[in-house]
Parts: structure tokens; C-alpha cells; sequence
């Protein structure tokens, strides 16, 4: 059988611009639980917003401010 499954556009994060995005933000986070004797480390990508191609430059900006703040991300670009 074959399944449908309704797709949903990504919308760009700038403020009030609903263009679609062409550009994902992502991160890797550590998934490990706090006080796990395993010793390995358990990393997960997650999705931080998307822009359009108009905002790639203002929505990185405002991603970094509201998960980093004053803290250096992995990209300092």
C-alpha cells in the first residue's frame, strides 16, 4: 500500500517573514543522562529554526543569541 503523508513547508524564523526556508540551523547536543556510569557520549542533532534566503545572516544571529547568549558556539562565524 502506498502512504501519503502531508508535507509542511519550514517557514522562515525573521520576525514576520513567512517565505519559505532554503536553510536549516542545526546543533548537537549531548544526550547522555547526568549520572550514566557509561562512559561514551550520546550526541543528537536538533533543529534550531530555519531562514529564508533573504535572512540567513539575521536568523543566525538571533539563534545564537537565544542558545548561546554570552557563550561561544561551535561555529563563531
Amino acid at each position: 500500500m502506498i502512504n501519503i503523508d502531508r508535507l509542511y513547508p519550514n517557514i522562515c524564523k525573521h520576525f514576520s517573514c513567512l517565505d519559505r526556508a532554503m536553510y536549516e540551523f542545526t546543533d548537537v547536543v549531548d544526550t547522555t543522562p547526568e549520572g550514566s556510569l557509561d562512559s561514551s557520549e550520546v550526541k543528537k542533532t536538533i533543529t534550531l529554526g530555519y531562514s529564508c534566503e533573504h535572512h540567513v545572516e539575521e536568523v543566525n544571529k538571533m539563534l545564537k543569541e537565544i542558545h548561546y547568549g554570552n557563550k561561544k558556539s561551535n561555529s563563531n562565524k
